[in-house]
């Protein structure tokens, strides 16, 4: 079976050590500091320090970043693309052949493709080094009511369930009938059957889910104790806060030099 794209993957880091909230408020602060950024210079060095902390601080393998690479870049580029066609070109920058590349199509594709890319891979950073128990916690520790913090819990959980599901059908059809060397036609149906196993096997997990809650008596109580209670820790506050002054230095940086 290979390796889990989707799934928490225990390891001794910083960011690993530090706490499931931490870690959500600072995907929200890079995401919402990368919304405020004008120029691509400021998205590309947020999007580079990403790198540096999921290949140093979370000790993520590269093999991992580029397995995933389709998804951070993938739908990424399309957009940016999209973006870049549709957009009104004013300023010349530089031609190539006969075609003239213009600033304002290259900076709007840039902040599209730059945006997604960040946030995909802050997405990514937060599921490969949080475990989602601790997150169902911290949410309960919030204030958010536990149902719905299970919820949200069952929810990830299900994730790399789903994503080992189609694996596991796949290798299945790819046994009986080389689906890798199929005319397209046939590949696309092999999808379609792919997709009905995936939810039948889903729907009889969801099924199995709801009679072991309520056999547990889940919801019966308007509280709920957990085994291990949610504390904030060094690491994660650190980590908030080393990205709340990078992202301020940023903003601060590109409003008074690069755009002057």
């Amino acid at each position: 079976m290979s390796e889990q794209l989707l799934a928490y993957v225990e390891k001794d880091s910083l960011i690993h050590r530090a706490d499931a909230l931490s870690k959500l408020l600072w995907v929200v602060i890079v995401v919402v500091a990368t919304f405020q950024f004008q120029t691509s210079y400021t998205r590309a060095l947020m999007f580079v320090v990403l790198l540096f902390t999921a290949l140093v601080l979370a000790k993520v393998p590269l093999r991992s970043i580029w397995r995933v690479s389709p998804l951070i870049f993938g739908v990424a580029f399309l957009l940016g693309a999209f973006h870049y066609v549709v957009t009104k070109g004013i300023t010349p920058l530089f031609t190539i052949g006969s075609s003239v590349v213009y600033r304002e199509p290259l900076e709007a594709g840039g902040a599209y493709f730059f945006r997604l890319a960040i946030m995909v891979l802050a997405s990514f950073l937060l599921i490969w080094t949080t475990d989602t128990y601790q997150l169902m916690v911290g949410l309960a520790y919030l204030g958010l009511p536990y149902r719905y913090a299970f919820a949200i819990f069952m929810a990830l959980r299900y994730i790399p369930l789903i994503q080992r599901e189609v694996e596991a059908v796949r290798a299945a059809h790819a046994i009986r009938g080389k689906a890798a060397q199929s005319p397209l036609k046939h590949r696309f149906r092999l999808w379609q059957r792919y997709l009905f196993t995936v939810i039948v096997n889903g729907l009889r997990k969801a099924e199995n889910t709801a009679i072991a809650i309520e056999a547990r008596g889940f919801g019966a109580y308007p509280e709920r104790t957990y085994w291990k209670e949610f504390h904030w820790t060094r690491s994660g506050l650190l980590l908030m806060s080393a990205f709340t002054v990078f992202c301020v230095a940023l903003i601060v940086w590109e409003r008074f030099f690069l755009l002057s």
